[in-house]
């Protein structure tokens, strides 16, 4: 809790904390945490992460350590119908000049694709190889 007051993010976790439990209260379904916020104990005790580091014996400074200056990233899954709805009470809460969603999309090359795909299908590997290695 000092590294979390020191640093100035106990406003972070409070604001986090707040949208997962009216989430919640949605109906909508919460992931469990992960990356490296599952390390906080702090995040557990709120309910933003349901893996209790200590038990996991989990490294907190891989999610926030005072001597590295960067934000702390908290990775939250939300379903698919009820992210809007989670996003809508955010912006109604905190003004839409307060919110951004961020998200990462990965992108693969078209030969792990089509290996991909036949993995997907059970087709042999030898069929889904459309050009020379």
């Amino acid at each position: 809790m000092k590294v979390i007051e020191k640093t100035g993010y106990p406003g972070y976790f409070l604001i986090v904390e707040d949208f997962i439990r009216a989430a919640r209260e949605m109906g909508v379904s919460v992931g469990p945490g992960r990356g490296s916020a599952a390390g906080s104990a702090v995040a557990y005790c709120l309910r933003i992460t349901n893996l209790d580091p200590i038990q996991y014996d989990l490294l907190f400074e891989r999610f926030l350590n005072p001597d590295r200056i960067s934000m702390p990233d908290i990775d939250i899954d939300f379903d698919d119908e009820g992210r809007s709805r989670v996003m809508d009470y955010v912006i109604n809460k905190y003004g839409s000049n307060q919110v951004a969603q961020i998200i990462t999309y990965g992108t693969m090359a078209a030969k792990s694709s089509i290996r991909d795909t036949a993995r997907a299908l059970d087709l042999p590997l030898g069929d889904a190889t459309v050009w020379p290695n």
